[in-house]
């Protein structure tokens, strides 16, 4: 089993990559935009940034406290903060992200589904109006999260590893009860969403497909698959808490978790090609060729 150090090395040997692809996706859309101006790079833009949000609090509810020892200055730091309301927000936004998320990915499914069917008049709607789509996905989960702010959440240190834990009162199921059924109705309307969108796109004529924006179907697909590993991984956890098997499950849900939050920008590079060549040219940029003057040598009047 790793220790504490060896598996936070573990996290970043993926979350530092991850982030820097995500920062160059993000700015290759934004200096292209014309290039990239679909309603699936708008909702790229917001999955990312809500994405990245959840695992930098992830890193900061419990990550960095399980690396913290009494004596470093990482551990000073938190107990700086330990009786602030820093710690409620990491622990209402450690549970909050969750719905954020899920509504997130599904709501990406939705939108590959409705561009295929009838991309001329949904792809405008799309574009116009997914911010609001994405605030709403983000405050609505307050009226269940808000409960944690009920508990006071504190900065424990644990003498025997001689590390640090973020916890609460709160009962688990005063979140979960409401959070789990959510993730499995919406794992649920990805899945069904997605299975029409490949059926849909399996029997389209081979030229409308490239149209269809056949590869952003796969992204959407494998994100699906990462999603509904979460969900069962969460469902298990609670439904048979305490148990071996939702104890040895529990230890794989930071890394879906990370899957869900990381996987999107390695997705894009591998499948769009356009974005891969932009990124390879930003990174690689091409040496100018000097420009030669082309020199017009008359003909000779003695050869007339």
């Amino acid at each position: 089993m790793l220790s504490a150090g060896e598996l936070f090395c573990v996290y970043l040997s993926y979350g530092i990559p991850s982030f820097v692809i995500y920062m160059l996706t993000f700015f290759i859309i934004f200096r292209y935009r014309k290039t990239f101006n679909s309603s699936f790079f708008q909702l790229y833009l917001f999955d990312g940034a809500l994405n990245l949000l959840t695992y930098f609090n992830n890193y900061f509810k419990t990550r960095l406290p399980g690396i913290a020892c009494h004596d470093c200055l990482l551990g000073s730091f938190y107990r700086s903060i330990g009786n602030t309301f820093l710690m409620d927000i990491f622990m209402l936004m450690n549970f909050h992200m969750a719905y954020v998320q899920y509504a997130v990915t599904t709501l990406v499914s939705l939108n590959r589904l409705s561009v295929i069917v009838k991309y001329t008049l949904v792809e405008p709607i799309w574009q116009k109006y997914t911010w609001i789509a994405i605030l709403l996905i983000f405050c609505l989960p307050f009226i269940n999260t808000r409960v944690v702010l009920n508990y006071d959440s504190k900065l424990e240190y644990l003498p025997t590893s001689d590390t640090y834990s973020i916890t609460s009162e709160m009962p688990i199921n005063d979140v979960f009860s409401i959070c789990i059924p959510f993730m499995v109705a919406f794992t649920v309307i990805s899945v069904v969403v997605n299975i029409v969108s490949v059926f849909i796109i399996r029997n389209l004529k081979t030229q409308i497909k490239n149209k269809a924006e056949t590869n952003f179907i796969i992204i959407t697909c494998i994100t699906c698959v990462v999603q509904l590993c979460g969900t069962s991984l969460s469902f298990i956890r609670v439904k048979y808490a305490g148990t071996p098997a939702a104890v040895k499950l529990a230890s794989f849900i930071p890394f879906i978790s990370d899957g869900l939050s990381l996987v999107q920008p390695w997705l894009l590079i591998c499948i769009s090609h356009v974005v891969r060549e932009k990124i390879i040219g930003l990174i690689y940029p091409k040496k100018q060729q000097p420009h030669v003057k082309s020199v017009v040598i008359p003909r000779s009047t003695t050869l007339n």
